[in-house]
C-alpha cells in the first residue's frame, strides 16, 4: 500500500508502519475528542503487527 504523504510514524510495531517511518494506512484517525495537549492524543488507526515480537497481541 502507498504511504500517506506528510505522516511521520515511529511506531514500528504497527501494521501500517513502513521502513521509512511512513504510514501505509488508507486513512488515519487521531483521537481523543477532549484532548487539550499533544500527550492527550492517540492514533486510533494503530494495529499491532503479527511479527513485531513485542507481545502486544
Amino acid at each position: 500500500m502507498d504511504e500517506i504523504k506528510g505522516i511521520h510514524c515511529e511506531v514500528k510495531n504497527c501494521i501500517h508502519h513502513d521502513k521509512a517511518d511512513g504510514c501505509t494506512a488508507g486513512r488515519i484517525t487521531v483521537g481523543n475528542r477532549t484532548a487539550t495537549t499533544s500527550t492527550d492524543t492517540k492514533c486510533e488507526t494503530f494495529q499491532c503487527c503479527d511479527d513485531c515480537g513485542c507481545g502486544c497481541k
